[in-house]
């Protein structure tokens, strides 16, 4: 599976995006795009309209698609089984396969490709950080140059594209910076850049670290997803082979959400339709 139409979105963070492009003799070629912010509106309301308005955009129909992207996470629980779902339902309908890529590297390929058009950009740590609630971030952090190697972890015996030596995590925010700040002691001539909306809201957590090795872009919108980094990294796991059966799709989630753990400590009754609702 390489040329032909495609779809991609995000709904991992509050902000969701959505891409169309075209894939023809192995070249990218991007069509439309779109984004919508859950600060004004739910991804549950938005997301099949957002959907309708790019492929009118592209003046495609939606039976002309040979494959649909979606981020898998990790990254809000609701938005990842909106987006997901919809990917699924959309995929099992048309008869066609489905695309996989991280949410967050999606984020941290935008500092990514800021970075690579900057010519001293040398050896760099990006870290890129989400809020993760109960005092987590979900956060991914490496070198500037792996980080680009990333699309989608490997599952099983199903293919993945992911550099050595970058995690993709749930921790506290603390360990992250100590992380990160043990990387940095390693290698004295590395600099790092920090991306991401926990970044945006957590500005005190990160002045542990060599201000004076840090990388600051001006531009706000490094710290959320974006359409460039969302189209290069789909069209990236389809050249790589990395697409799912609608049934094969997962969410990565990093960590089980409240209802699970409630269900697992016995504080909520299983459905009848759960495993362990059934009779026995």
């Amino acid at each position: 599976m390489t040329d032909g139409r495609y779809i991609a979105w995000d709904t991992s963070s509050l902000t969701g995006i959505l891409s169309a492009f075209e894939v023809e003799k192995g070249a990218l070629k991007p069509v439309a795009t779109w984004s919508l912010s859950l600060e004004t509106s739910k991804h549950s309301e938005r997301l099949l309209w957002s959907l309708d308005t790019v492929l009118q955009s592209a003046g495609w129909r939606v039976d002309q698609l040979s494959g649909i992207a979606v981020g898998v996470g990790p990254g809000s629980f609701t938005g990842l089984r909106i987006g997901i779902t919809t990917a699924k339902m959309l995929a099992r309908t048309l008869g066609i396969p489905v695309i996989p890529v991280s949410s967050l590297a999606i984020l941290a390929r935008g500092a990514s490709a800021w970075l690579e058009e900057r010519e001293d950009s040398g050896s760099i740590r990006i870290l890129a950080a989400t809020d993760a609630a109960k005092g987590e971030w979900f956060v991914l952090s490496g070198s500037w140059k792996s980080v680009r190697e990333c699309v989608a972890l490997a599952e099983g015996d199903l293919p993945g594209v992911w550099a050595r030596g970058v995690r993709e995590e749930a921790i506290p925010p603390e360990a992250a910076i100590q992380e990160l700040s043990a990387k940095l002691d390693q290698y004295p001539e590395a600099r790092w850049i920090a991306v991401g909306q926990s970044v945006l809201r957590y500005p005190d957590l990160l002045k542990s670290l060599p201000q004076t090795r840090r990388i600051r872009i001006e531009d706000p919108e490094i710290h959320r997803v974006q359409t460039s980094a969302l189209t290069r990294l789909a069209f990236e796991a389809i050249q790589q082979g990395i697409v799912r059966s609608p049934s094969g799709l997962r969410p990565r989630y990093l960590r089980a959400s409240e209802a699970e753990i409630n269900l697992q400590k016995g504080r909520i009754l299983p459905s009848p339709m759960h495993p362990r609702g059934g009779k026995s």
